[in-house]
């Protein structure tokens, strides 16, 4: 059976570095806005900042363009989003049940716990130059933040 592994974490919490290092060499498509923002971009010299809002809802349609491409070749992929609430989590369960998937969340550590403290989560978010998110808007994610449950439709759910 395919396998679909859904991300869920803030921003900086270490989702695309947890699986740039698991699957380095494995070739996984990873749909993330995040990472075709990143490369159109680079490409045109620009930084993420610089081309977020022009970008997010093309990178939108080019990401589930990709989840689709895998469902169709009944491959393995990752979904690297922030994936903080069950509503956010329920549109790709829904067509991934459809499509009879394994599905997996795997869950990063909540800001202040013991694994992540909140220097070193700021410490992340401040190294990643030319990316930035209003506080604002951080405050709000952390607030919507919901536990993913096995009832949301998960075969597994492991916590970071």
């Amino acid at each position: 059976m395919p396998k679909c592994t859904i991300l869920v974490g803030v921003p900086a919490s270490g989702k695309s570095t947890w699986h740039r290092n698991k699957f380095e060499d494995w070739p996984t498509t990873v749909a993330s806005t995040d990472k075709i923002i990143e490369s159109i971009t680079q490409i045109f010299g620009m930084s993420y900042d610089d081309g977020f809002k022009e970008l997010i809802g093309f990178a939108e349609k080019v990401m589930w363009r990709q989840i689709t491409t895998s469902l169709m070749n009944r491959g393995d992929f990752i979904i690297d989003r922030t994936n903080l609430t069950a509503k956010s989590r329920a549109k790709f369960i829904q067509k991934l049940k459809l499509h009879k998937y394994e599905i997996e969340a795997v869950v990063f550590p909540e800001i202040g716990s013991e694994a992540l403290s909140k220097e070193e989560w700021k410490r992340r978010l401040n190294s990643r130059r030319g990316k930035t998110i209003p506080q604002e808007t951080l405050d709000k994610m952390i607030d919507s933040y919901e536990i993913p449950l096995m009832s949301e439709g998960f075969d597994k759910i492991t916590f970071v």
